[in-house]
């Protein structure tokens, strides 16, 4: 890989972990937010909410943005909304009294989201535009590895930018953000010129794949927003156990996210290899995530303590990480290459949207802890069993349409 070609991927390996740390990084944080501000458990829900809300309701239309006024500028005006919203959020605090700098907040989140969420499926993208054959995928593979570190280290950005005070956690995000947006305009030139197409078009040929595929495509996406649901709300309920139950605080607090989160990193990439050996490998990585995360659900509501909790976060994350490529393979694999982006972008807003959701509706269940858990089981049992019936819908299709995808 040329000289060039390396910065142009790390610059665009910037797009995604602005969008991971967006959110992950606010999570050990909560806490002190909310007792600075004065608000209760579930609007401290909403400052995550509010960024991924509008990240996952823009993602389907990124695609057609990005084609209709070209990928590059698309990218650097929403990296340039993302730095306004930051500055918002910054200044939120000093700039009103507590109630009022709430609302700021979350209006400054909502930039921050919606300006993410338009740059983090255009890397990709940006990629099958640059490279070709081995180059894209080193391409892909390094985007992916700042995906995880991303996922694993945005608890520490946190807690080190709250040390000094908890807002400067949004002038670390103005910052990271401002250097993606320097790097893309200056290393990145795209040559594909934009294509006006109708957006009544693009709508239609959304319900049509809908319409087409739903019995198999809406549970998967449906597993992975539940995933992603709950995922992100027990990692709310650990914040706050961590730093209320047990008084865990500073770097230390940090340290005890980078485990669920490094496994969930570690079993997505396992899943990957696996899956690739075909059906025998998709079903044992199914019935092995499944497994893991219905057990350790039952021991959430069975035993309850630190390391219990720690435990059900951690294995979660891994039977997470185990089902979540067998639900990206399904997406990218059983649809025509011409509306593999609309499949992907849906499979994508799902997603965003339980991560938008978890935190919010989890900081309600907190405080009864074996319902939580129990709701946890029933979400997950009923994914489970709409994901097993969808996968036996599309073996049907591919045996009588063997060439659908």
């Amino acid at each position: 890989m040329k000289k060039n070609d390396k910065f142009a991927v790390v610059a665009l390996s910037f797009l995604p972990f602005v969008m991971v740390i967006g959110n992950s990084m606010f999570i050990p944080i909560l806490p002190s937010i909310e007792a600075d501000l004065q608000i209760s458990s579930n609007e401290a829900g909403l400052i995550l909410t509010s960024f991924s809300v509008p990240a996952a309701l823009i993602i389907p239309f990124t695609g057609y943005l990005a084609d209709r006024f070209g990928r590059k500028q698309v990218i650097i005006t929403a990296l340039a909304i993302v730095c306004l919203g930051s500055l918002i959020s910054l200044l939120s605090p000093v700039l009103a009294d507590k109630r009022f700098s709430y609302y700021l907040l979350l209006f400054g989140r909502l930039l921050q989201g919606a300006g993410a969420g338009a740059t983090s499926p255009l890397a990709m993208a940006v990629i099958g535009d640059l490279f070709t054959g081995k180059t894209r995928s080193t391409a892909l593979g390094t985007v992916e590895v700042f995906n995880g570190l991303g996922k694993m280290l945005s608890p520490f950005f946190g807690i080190a930018a709250m040390m000094l005070i908890w807002y400067g956690t949004f002038l670390f995000y103005f910052f990271v953000s401002l250097a993606a947006l320097t790097a893309i305009y200056l290393v990145i030139n795209i040559d594909r010129q934009p294509e006006a197409e109708k957006f009544s078009l693009y709508i239609s040929s959304i319900r049509s794949i809908v319409k087409r595929e739903s019995r198999w495509l809406l549970p998967v996406v449906f597993t992975g927003g539940a995933m992603m649901f709950i995922l992100f709300g027990l990692l709310i309920y650990l914040a706050y156990e961590a730093e209320r139950q047990y008084h865990i605080t500073g770097l230390m607090k940090g340290m005890i996210f980078v485990l669920p989160l490094g496994l969930l990193t570690l079993s997505s990439f396992v899943s990957g290899r696996i899956i690739g050996r075909g059906t025998t490998g998709i079903k044992m990585m199914l019935s092995l995530g499944f497994s893991i995360i219905l057990l350790v659900l039952i021991g959430g509501m069975v035993y309850h303590s630190f390391i219990m909790t720690i435990s059900v976060l951690s294995f979660f994350s891994m039977g997470t990480g185990f089902l979540l490529p067998c639900c990206n393979f399904f997406v990218t694999g059983n649809v025509s290459k011409k509306e593999r982006g609309i499949a992907v972008s849906l499979y994508a807003m799902i997603r965003f949207l339980g991560v938008a959701f978890g935190p919010y509706i989890y900081s309600i269940w907190m405080y009864d802890e074996w319902w939580m858990f129990m709701y946890s089981f029933l979400i997950v049992s009923a994914t489970g069993l709409w994901l097993c019936a969808g996968w036996l819908s599309l073996r049907k299709q591919q045996s009588l349409f063997p060439s659908t995808a």
